[in-house]
């Protein structure tokens, strides 16, 4: 009688689980949707690309409202079963991991050019008045800095380059 018991629990809390996962992919869509529309009737988008600015904003917003009731039905379903706890180290893995992606993302070309400037800095490669041929590129360095050398060529034109290219290349010194 026991095992019985034990097993219609189990039975039924995974049928309550698969049902309160399911219930949470269908409020998921339809707060997308609903979401979508309230955002299309105050013209988002519109007043975005007045501004020269092309994102769907009202996409992005019905995903993230959508995604995030998903996340939350699966986190209730999963309570059923007694692992709630499991799938939140999951995702707090995944999202750090996806923090640590993106910091690392947006340095890489920060660091190079950081480093590249420095040894440009200490062996005096580039001073500001200088006149030089990088490559290419000929004329005034009218401003250097850690990340980028600032370059002004006889036809007027500014040319920035990064630090790293401006250190892989040969610098031609001219005279002023």
């Amino acid at each position: 009688m026991a095992i019985a018991l034990y097993y219609s629990s189990v039975v039924t809390n995974i049928v309550a689980g698969i049902l309160v996962i399911g219930f949470g992919i269908l409020v998921g869509n339809i707060f997308s949707i609903i979401g979508k529309k309230v955002l299309q009737s105050f013209e988002i988008e519109k007043i975005f690309q007045e501004r020269g600015v092309r994102f769907p904003f009202e996409e992005f917003i019905g995903s993230i409202i959508k995604y995030g009731i998903y996340i939350a039905g699966l986190i209730l379903g999963l309570g059923f079963l007694g692992l709630e706890k499991i799938l939140l180290y999951v995702i707090l893995v995944i999202i750090l991991g996806l923090l640590i992606a993106f910091i690392l993302l947006s340095l890489k070309d920060f660091i190079p050019n950081f480093i590249a400037g420095l040894i440009i800095y200490m062996k005096s490669k580039l001073r500001t008045g200088d006149i030089v041929e990088i490559d290419t590129i000929e004329g005034k360095v009218i401003h250097t800095d850690m990340l980028e050398a600032k370059i002004r060529t006889k036809d007027g034109d500014v040319v920035i380059m990064p630090n790293i290219l401006v250190l892989r290349s040969t610098i031609t010194k001219k005279r002023k």
